[in-house]
């Protein structure tokens, strides 16, 4: 048997409310990032992943943050972190596997958006070939 891919569809929720409240934090990090406000900057960054993390289906999302997991604690709790407490470590560890999960999601949702408008005006997509 053989299949086309024509669409792929990782959206958890399909709501324009999720994205567009992604883009508008992400926009508030970004203003926080250039005008040196770090609570902005924290507040933008932290709904804006956690928002892209809800517009992702959850196996990715969780893929992704244990592989984000994995090198924060590779990186900080393994590593040498010189001069940073235990608890800064961990938090640390944690802030890195959620937005290593929110970095990859955006790669993923990106993706599929480009592979679809490709599909979508003819081009053939990917083929799997299953055995019975």
């Amino acid at each position: 048997m053989s299949y086309r891919i024509k669409r792929v569809d990782p959206y958890w929720f399909k709501s324009p409310a999720v994205g567009g409240t992604a883009v508008v934090f992400g926009a508030v990090a970004l203003y926080g990032a250039r005008t040196g406000s770090v609570p902005a900057l924290a507040l933008g960054a932290f709904v804006a992943a956690v928002m892209v993390i809800l517009a992702t289906k959850p196996a990715l999302s969780a893929v992704f943050a244990a592989f984000g997991l994995l090198g924060g604690v590779l990186a900080f709790l393994a590593g040498s972190s010189a001069g940073m407490s235990p608890l800064l470590r961990l938090t640390a560890t944690a802030g890195f596997g959620l937005f290593y999960a929110a970095l990859m999601d955006i790669v993923v949702l990106g993706l599929s958006v480009i592979y679809n408008s490709f599909t979508g005006v003819g081009f053939k997509g990917l083929a799997l070939d299953l055995e019975a």
